[in-house]
């Protein structure tokens, strides 16, 4: 009960009276009027699949382009802390992986069939985790009714390791892996977990965030139905899981954000007071990265949650 206290106590204040950023990046990137929201990844801002050649903000602010061959649509992005970004990609038949060393140069491509991986994370042994789905034989259009395990964890050379966490784990509907536009931190490796934000049911507003160890067992998992609208996830390093969502007044009149953790010795998401403004994007190692919420140049804030 006393650590459960303790627990709640730093859940609820983690940024301190002053509630000041740890680092300030204004990036190249822009949100525009009528154009869909950017990707995120440890401070990478990008547009998957809309734009040839992909460009990729990095961290810093700047872009760098990288080169897939033209039958080739790029659907997520990760990046190394060695400095290599991994680009998932499908074609109108199957999917893969691409490999680019620090300075955008290939260093080799993964085939991965009718697994197509939508979402990348490294862990810290620089090994390369994919959240995906599985198309159907001989009809790559449709989704595999078959069993499939939906993450995937790739060797630093490109061997496939192992497999993990069946769809048959989850109920009829949306395979829980299956490709969504522009949805950020779907897959995070921390310190002693991999973090999975899912769909879990017949709609788009029905997911889970789903916990496994680094050899793939199953931790525990969470429903998120009651916070779908505007839903943003984000895992930290050392474990923590925030979420944020809107709460639209009763009378259709304002919007108010709030920001949630996950307890998970009562298996519960707690408010969090103090909490950043703006749009919670992504995590970066143990810090949480926010940005505004206008057009223009976004400008990413880093904020230390302990």
């Amino acid at each position: 009960m006393l650590k459960s206290i303790a627990l709640l106590a730093a859940f609820t204040c983690l940024w301190g009276a002053e509630n000041s950023p740890v680092r300030e990046v204004t990036s190249q990137a822009a949100k525009l009027a009528g154009k869909l929201i950017p990707a995120y990844y440890k401070g990478y801002v990008y547009w998957a699949g809309r734009q040839e050649p992909l460009t990729i903000f990095k961290p810093d602010g700047f872009s760098v382009p990288y080169d897939l061959t033209r039958e080739k649509t790029a659907e997520a992005l990760a990046a190394d802390t060695d400095g290599m970004v991994a680009i998932a990609w499908r074609t109108e038949t199957s999917g893969g992986i691409d490999l680019f060393g620090a300075d955008g140069a290939p260093v080799r491509s993964i085939e991965t069939g009718r697994y197509w991986p939508t979402h990348l994370a490294f862990g810290e042994d620089h090994s390369l985790w994919t959240l995906g789905y599985q198309a159907s034989p001989g009809h790559p259009e449709l989704w595999d009714d078959n069993d499939y395990m939906i993450v995937r964890k790739f060797l630093p050379d490109g061997r496939q390791a192992a497999g993990y966490l069946p769809r048959s784990r989850f109920p009829r509907g949306l395979p829980p892996g299956s490709e969504t536009w522009q949805m950020s931190n779907c897959i995070t490796v921390g310190h002693d977990r991999v973090g999975l934000w899912v769909y879990s049911g017949m709609s788009g507003n029905k997911t889970e965030w789903v916990e496994l160890s680094l050899d793939g067992q199953l931790t525990g998992r969470w429903r998120l139905d009651s916070y779908s609208n505007e839903l943003r996830v984000a895992l930290t390093s050392d474990g923590h899981v925030f979420i944020q969502h809107a709460n639209v007044n009763p009378s259709g009149h304002g919007i108010a954000y709030e920001l949630l953790t996950l307890d998970r010795s009562s298996s519960t998401w707690r408010p969090v007071q103090t909490a950043p403004e703006g749009e919670l994007v992504s995590a970066d190692g143990d810090e949480l990265i926010f940005a505004d919420r206008v057009n223009g140049p976004m400008h990413l804030r880093w904020y230390a949650h302990t």
